[in-house]
């Protein structure tokens, strides 16, 4: 726990603006909230937002505005996590707009569902409920790890969790924590409906340049946000609404097209493949190949210290080599001995020479 708080300690003072700001803005909406009277006007009632009461402010106040310091502790951590795994792939701007578009979505859809319950139950507190809450946010950011880091997993205490499960992990969370009433019960709802405002943004809209919208990937598919058992049914209706959706001009098949180099520029156009899914694969391949080199590095840096602790130590080395300096000092010593008697000898051999015998004079020696 203690290692948990402060890697998002130093997160938090390593983050942007952005995620600071966004985090000071949720503590003080929570603080305010805590006023009488203030939590009303702030949060989201659906039978307000229509006229003649047309509180439409409140699309935007109710997403920062918490009624549980619960949902305090579980929103500054998420927002410092987006911070450090999204905001650097995303950048600020998408980041906002990504966390603004799920926000209004689900406070829309929230209020459609309360709109249904109260034409099947006739029962008006359905339809004047007050909701807030950065739930359906949270919702759409688990769709966003999802497609970002599927294959990643949570070593937990007694289970492994993959990221892949994330936002049904989450939603079936906070449904447990609504039937202990630790939690209102709408906020499962805004869960579910931020987990599906989040996905269809991603899916169909998100643009990532050159005209390319969406992740049409079949690990992004919507029958993969449900439980396994229920897959197969899921993704037959997915695929059945899907294509209403792109008769009716509100989704369309996306084309992604290939640059071949050559003397001439050949574009393919290819209806229906996915834009992300090489991506997100050259991304994994990439992570794959620097853990092993990493640990390539590590058991040959082992094997290096293995070797060196092996190695006889070298201490003594001073004194053998010693042994030719002095050798070659003689030697050098006897040289210089034998060139200096080779010099007189010489000297000797010139005076014998010159020197004239006494008694003798030059007419004597010129004979």
């Amino acid at each position: 726990m203690q290692v948990a708080i402060h890697f998002l300690v130093q997160s938090f003072i390593s983050s942007s603006v952005v995620v600071k700001s966004a985090c000071g803005v949720i503590v003080t909406a929570y603080l305010i909230g805590l006023i009488p009277n203030a939590y009303g006007v702030l949060s989201i009632t659906p039978a307000l937002l229509l006229p003649p009461n047309f509180q439409v402010w409140t699309l935007v106040t109710g997403l920062v505005v918490e009624r549980s310091i619960i949902n305090v502790l579980i929103n500054l951590p998420a927002i410092i996590l987006c911070g450090q795994h999204l905001e650097p792939l995303w950048g600020a701007l998408e980041l906002l707009k990504f966390i603004t578009i799920t926000s209004v979505g689900t406070a829309l859809m929230t209020s459609f569902v309360s709109l249904a319950a109260y034409a099947i139950t006739h029962r008006f507190t359905f339809w004047a409920v007050q909701f807030s809450g950065m739930a359906g946010v949270l919702g759409g950011l688990t769709v966003a790890f999802k497609q970002l880091r599927p294959d990643q997993r949570f070593n937990m205490k007694y289970k492994e969790l993959r990221v892949h499960d994330l936002p049904i992990s989450c939603i079936i969370i906070f449904t447990l924590l609504a039937i202990f009433r630790l939690l209102p019960y709408t906020q499962p709802i805004m869960m579910a409906c931020g987990v599906i405002v989040g996905w269809t943004y991603l899916r169909f809209y998100q643009s990532h340049g050159k005209g390319m919208r969406g992740d049409m990937s079949e690990g992004f598919s919507a029958a993969t946000l449900l439980p396994t058992p229920i897959r197969p049914a899921a993704s037959v209706l997915s695929d059945i609404l899907y294509r209403i959706l792109v008769r009716f001009g509100l989704c369309q098949n996306p084309v992604r097209t290939y640059d071949v180099g050559g003397p001439s520029s050949i574009t393919i156009s290819l209806p229906g493949s996915d834009p992300a899914d090489a991506e997100r694969r050259r991304k994994k391949a990439l992570r794959a190949l620097n853990e092993r080199l990493t640990q390539m590095q590590q058991k040959s840096s082992q094997q290096e210290m293995e070797t060196i602790d092996g190695w006889p130590l070298l201490e003594n080395e001073s004194t053998p080599s010693s042994t030719p300096s002095a050798s070659v000092s003689e030697t050098n010593n006897k040289e210089s001995h034998e060139n200096e008697a080779d010099s007189d000898s010489d000297k000797n051999s010139q005076e014998s020479f010159v020197k004239v015998p006494k008694g003798t004079d030059s007419d004597s020696i010129s004979d």
